[in-house]
């Protein structure tokens, strides 16, 4: 009897841990069960993210063509534009006998909206600096549109009253985007100082489109041949702002005002755009 009752006791003590077995065989087949089926997961996240890499890829390559593509386009238009500048290193050549030249053109991008022009007519030098309205390549195509109408105004036309060449530069801008000054149409056009240099009469003549002119005059007991190597706080600096109008449509459209200057030797004058104060970025 006892013999019996041990037997019982481990049957039964063996059947409950045959049941345990079983529950614990069942849950680890239902975690199998989930752990396959999140590793199926993951290799679908896997094979998706593989795919969405060889996508980004193949668009990254394709963009990167494109983008090559696009900057060969611009710098080749770069190099249309500086074509079509005088050449500053001719410039400073050319005009050392009469001027203490210097020339500071650092596009912010490829292609710049600003440009500087000058050239020589009967003994008048006319110097300009424009800011043209836009950015990048439309700026761009816009200065030089404005270089290829100063040609033909000064010199083919041989203008060189200041205030006349503006109102012929408006008038070829007016003209060539058929602005009617309606809501809506371009109105492209620039700002721009510009400058007409007698010296044998010692005057300049200046017009100004929203772009300044500073003119720093030296002292009487001061006048030299030689340049200063900096401006003492003796000499006057002279801002001649010109008229508050873009040379293209606008809402007021007066003549522009032409200032004629005495200037004597030693004084000196700057030209500017606003592409350093101004700057985006």
């Amino acid at each position: 009897m006892v013999f019996s009752f041990f037997l019982s006791k481990l049957y039964l003590h063996l059947k409950k841990s045959h049941a345990l077995l079983k529950q614990q065989k069942k849950e680890i087949e239902v975690k199998n069960g989930e752990l396959q089926a999140a590793n199926e997961e993951i290799r679908k996240q896997k094979e998706e993210i593989e795919t969405q890499r060889d996508i980004v890829t193949t668009q990254k390559e394709e963009i990167e063509i494109i983008n090559k593509k696009l900057t060969d386009s611009i710098e080749y238009a770069s190099n249309i534009q500086h074509a079509v500048l005088p050449e500053p290193s001719y410039a400073l050549e050319r005009l050392h006998e009469l001027f203490d030249l210097f020339i500071l053109f650092k596009p912010k991008d490829i292609v710049s909206i600003d440009f500087y022009w000058f050239t020589n007519i009967n003994n008048i030098h006319v110097f300009a600096v424009a800011d043209c309205t836009g950015h990048g390549i439309p700026g761009a195509f816009m200065s030089m549109f404005g270089i290829s109408l100063l040609n033909e105004i000064v010199r083919k036309k041989e203008i060189t009253t200041a205030s006349q060449i503006f109102e012929e530069l408006r008038k070829g801008i007016i003209h060539a985007q058929h602005q009617k000054g309606k809501q809506g149409e371009q109105k492209d056009g620039m700002d721009i100082a510009f400058i007409a240099i007698d010296k044998d009469k010692h005057e300049m003549q200046f017009a100004g489109a929203n772009n300044p002119i500073y003119l720093v005059k030296m002292s009487e007991n001061e006048q030299s041949s030689s340049p200063q190597p900096i401006i003492p706080s003796t000499h006057q600096i002279i801002k001649y702002s010109g008229d508050k109008m873009p040379v293209a449509i606008y809402e007021r459209m007066q003549s522009f005002t032409n200032y004629v200057i005495e200037i004597k030797q030693g004084d000196i004058i700057y030209l500017s755009s606003d592409g350093i104060k101004d700057q985006f970025g």
